[in-house]
């Protein structure tokens, strides 16, 4: 840490040069991972452990995502990514789709947001990703976002679905006013454009994102699949809600250390999961 009394601030000229070469090795400490699966290639940009473990666990920590991905995500199709992260699906989707589609990307944490930029311009996909710091819900308005750590690439921060919930008591890091809107709402203002697909995975919100998009649902513009995170207590609910739209679970796969622990207990239900939706053809 440097550390100066305000009467020998600012330091001298030999120690400012000391911590601006510091500061330019860690910058060029930074690591670009740079993965090739045979189709395509994708390139991340890595400061943290934890970002680079999220980038090396690309096709292991949730092979199904990948699968659906994959198998569903066509060239020139739209796709949304509710909960990007650093982007690791995002990019994976946004190759698949190329320059005759887009991903619209909504991260709302402020520095898994910045590394997100960072990761689309990396793979030269900026007229294909269209990023958003903004958060979505069942309404709209301000709303508190619960930061349960500013690290990039961590997860577990989270929307209030109270716009009066401050966190103070709940050992959040810190509680950011941000602005939240529905799919809904996006979409009849033409800001962005009705999806073929989506993936939600938000860390607990999953149910309130799809109660705003109920419209999208039940129009004439509804995607083709849809993969939603599972978290108790909701998982009741969204199933509810999907089958009322005519929406069929078609499959279901774990995360890696979902599984483990799966493997350990039996019970598939005490654990979370990602839920893929296929829309059941009109008869």
């Amino acid at each position: 840490m440097l550390q100066y009394d305000a009467a020998s601030w600012p330091p001298g000229e030999k120690v400012r040069r000391f911590h601006r070469r510091i500061l330019r090795l860690r910058k060029r400490l930074a690591r670009e991972i740079h993965i090739i699966d045979g189709q395509y290639d994708y390139r991340f940009r890595c400061e943290t452990v934890r970002e680079f473990n999220r980038c090396l666990k690309i096709f292991s920590k949730e092979p199904g995502t990948v699968d659906w991905i994959s198998q569903n995500v066509k060239s020139d199709e739209i796709f949304y990514d509710i909960g990007a992260n650093i982007g690791v699906y995002t990019i994976l989707a946004a190759s698949r789709i190329g320059k005759g589609g887009k991903v619209f990307a909504f991260e709302p944490h402020g520095a898994n947001f910045a590394r997100l930029i960072d990761n689309i311009g990396l793979n030269n996909l900026q007229q294909v990703v269209s990023p958003n710091n903004f958060a979505l819900n069942n309404k709209e308005g301000l709303f508190h976002f619960h930061y349960k750590s500013g690290d990039v690439g961590t997860s577990d921060s989270q929307l209030s679905a109270d716009s009066d919930d401050t966190g103070n008591e709940r050992g959040i890091l810190i509680s950011e006013l941000k602005f939240a809107t529905t799919i809904d709402r996006l979409i009849a203002s033409g800001d962005i454009q009705a999806p073929h697909h989506i993936k939600i995975d938000v860390d607990g919100n999953e149910s309130l994102i799809l109660e705003g998009m109920r419209d999208l649902l039940s129009g004439t513009r509804r995607p083709r699949s849809i993969q939603v995170e599972m978290n108790e207590p909701h998982k009741t609910q969204i199933l509810k809600l999907m089958e009322g739209h005519q929406y069929h679970l078609t499959h279901k796969h774990y995360t890696r250390s979902a599984f483990r622990k799966l493997s350990e207990d039996g019970d598939p239900e005490a654990h979370s999961y990602n839920a893929v939706f296929h829309l059941a053809p009109r008869l």
